[in-house]
């Protein structure tokens, strides 16, 4: 009996990708039938499952399938026309993902119904649904026969092609997308084994608050380490160009970096202590059948420390590149 042609990278890699989809889209369908029913909802989870779609699914994901479908159309001509359906419905997925991120936005502010929302929610989870499953079964593997090896080792030179690192279902959730994964984990435990969701949801909290501690000190560190070293540098500066005032000027200049420096940790320890108080929240307010309410637009983002480089997902695909900070001037 012939071997089964194995599935091409790029294909395995969408499928993938489908896969952390669909749970996505289990997870809205969740909350909004919980929102139908009058329980209450965590209103983040909805504007960050949206975030999600605006920011990864439609700049990252349908994009690399659009060059994909895009190359299988110039050798097959019969494809033409399915190709140009498919990237239509790409392009009008990410208008009604915006729109209803909007609709999620306002709702929050008190100024969109609840019946509004679940409406457009459901049907953009239906439209989405729809669309995969089409790809599944009938673009997919007419794709996989047109192309050859030759063309899919071609694409998978082409850096836009190049796997994007997921900012929810990849090695590192992304801070702003962290509420999410803890609700898709908790939500995956609750299928699996619902019989010790408490447990393993206090050994959760116990590994995200390691992980929060050991974050917020690699932050302090190296906003230490860029503070010393600025203040190095500008003293270097002070002394070559004026040696006969240095010494009152660079301690002055000191002072001032000291207190940027007191005030970039003061914001790390208040950003880890709210952190923890988030996580503690949530442990001791499990509820498995709902979602808890959370005050407040999530999590803040850290300020940069002085010379720290801003890596982000969003940024450049496969690896995101270091951005040096213009080095600082003296106040000289």
């Amino acid at each position: 009996m012939p071997n089964r042609p194995a599935t091409p990278p790029l294909i395995a890699t969408l499928r993938a990708e489908h896969v952390h989809l669909a749970r996505i889209s289990a997870l809205m369908t969740e909350q909004l039938d919980a929102l139908d029913n009058g329980a209450v909802v965590d209103s983040h989870i909805l504007y960050e499952i949206m975030s999600y779609m605006v920011n990864w699914a439609d700049r990252y994901h349908h994009p690399r399938e659009d060059l994909i479908y895009g190359r299988a159309a110039e050798l097959d001509a019969l494809l033409a026309d399915d190709v140009d359906s498919l990237q239509r419905q790409h392009d009008a997925m990410a208008s009604n993902a915006l729109a209803l991120q909007k609709l999620i936005g306002r709702w929050r502010a008190g100024k969109a119904t609840d019946e509004a929302v679940v409406r457009a929610g459901r049907d953009y989870v239906a439209n989405s649904d729809r669309h995969m499953q089409s790809e599944e079964q009938l673009v997919f593997p007419r794709i996989e026969a047109v192309l050859g090896p030759g063309d899919w080792q071609e694409l998978e030179l082409d850096d836009r092609l190049q796997a994007a690192g997921d900012p929810v279902f990849g090695p590192r959730v992304d801070r702003e997308f962290r509420n999410l994964a803890r609700k898709l984990r908790r939500s995956a435990r609750r299928t699996i084994e619902r019989g010790v969701m408490a447990e393993w949801a206090g050994l959760e909290s116990a590994l995200e608050s390691l992980e929060i501690l050991g974050n917020a000190n690699r932050m302090a560190l190296q906003t230490t380490g860029d503070t010393l070293r600025c203040a190095l540098q500008e003293s270097l500066d002070i002394v070559r160009d004026t040696p006969l005032t240095a010494a009152p000027r660079c301690a002055i200049n000191n002072a001032r970096l000291s207190g940027r420096w007191l005030g970039a940790i003061a914001t790390i320890a208040g950003d880890t202590v709210n952190d923890l108080t988030r996580i503690r929240r949530y442990t001791l307010d499990a509820r498995p059948a709902r979602c808890r309410p959370v005050a407040g637009p999530g999590l803040p983002v850290r300020p940069l420390p002085p010379g720290c480089a801003r890596y982000s997902w969003r940024s450049r695909g496969r690896h995101p590149r270091r951005r040096k900070a213009p080095p600082p001037t003296s106040p000289h």
